[in-house]
């Protein structure tokens, strides 16, 4: 399969409101916030106040100015540079394909969480050592949602037909040594946590089911059933054997490849779009290694 640069997302393209003709998902405000704060950095004084107050600041964090907790990914204190764009880029690209999977309200969280996370085990690490430093851009949340992108589909391919498993440990990989070479221990431990943190938060939503090692914590509340009134005896009825046997539920997975092969049996194999094949073989490797 040949990797392509078509608009990702096999889900519904519902968002939380439309600005013109588009409709403006958890994925795309994010990115919209990004470029507006971009913009404001054009135009606002040389010291650069709104800036500096989004930023993520580990001491005016625990000052009190939680809000730096949040709007952390949004700020470009020192302006804008080529992989500022590409970062910005990248998330939306596999931001859309991972809210396809989650819908809007859950990719709401899972951006929320991970941000907040991410802020809070920096500031920890910041406080918690005599090093120093400062939190800002979309480029770190971004590599965050790359990795969980990539964990999801880890045989999807890539540019070159490079399987993304490949891509993520090569990421990873450079990373680490990059950090090990410069005796980088803060950024060493921050980025050790934070995929830890990020694949528990994505667990969590109902991403990386594969991943059976990693933890996984509950969001839903149990609701004890109400009591319901005891029915008056009547006539018992005998069940015999031609009671049908209860199937089992269909896996999420299970539905989407009976969607794919309903639209196949249909309209034939080339009625598939590049994602939708891609899809396809990513859905018959999964449930084949249930299996």
């Amino acid at each position: 399969m040949r990797w392509g640069m078509a608009r990702p997302g096999g889900g519904s393209d519902d968002g939380w409101f439309r600005l013109g003709s588009v409709q403006v998902t958890t994925t795309v405000f994010v990115v919209v916030l990004a470029v507006v704060s971009i913009i404001e950095w054009a135009f606002e004084p040389g010291s650069k106040p709104v800036q500096s107050a989004l930023l993520l600041d580990p001491d005016s964090v625990v000052s009190g100015q939680v809000w730096r907790l949040v709007t952390w990914p949004i700020s470009y204190p020192a302006g804008i540079s080529l992989w500022d764009i590409i970062a910005i880029f990248l998330f939306w690209y596999f931001g859309t394909e991972i809210e396809s999977l989650l819908g809007k309200r859950k990719m709401l969280w899972f951006v929320g969480l991970i941000t907040v996370g991410l802020g809070l085990l920096w500031v920890a690490v910041v406080e918690l050592s005599t090093s120093y430093g400062q939190l800002s851009t979309l480029s770190q949340l971004q590599l965050m949602v790359l990795l969980v992108f990539i964990a999801e589909y880890p045989f999807r391919r890539f540019f070159f037909n490079i399987p993304g498993w490949v891509i993520g440990a090569v990421i990873v990989g450079l990373q680490l040594i990059t950090y090990l070479g410069t005796r980088d221990w803060l950024l060493l431990l921050n980025f050790a946590f934070g995929l830890l943190l990020t694949a528990i938060i994505a667990k969590s939503l109902g991403l990386l089911s594969e991943w059976r090692r990693v933890p996984h914590l509950s969001f839903h509340r149990t609701h004890r059933p109400k009591r319901q009134k005891r029915p008056s005896p009547g006539p018992t009825v005998v069940q015999g054997p031609w009671r049908p046997t209860p199937t089992a539920p269909v896996s999420r997975d299970q539905a989407a490849l009976d969607a794919l092969l309903d639209k196949i049996s249909a309209s034939g194999m080339d009625s598939l779009t590049d994602h939708e094949r891609e899809q396809l073989m990513v859905l018959r490797d999964r449930l084949r290694r249930r299996s």
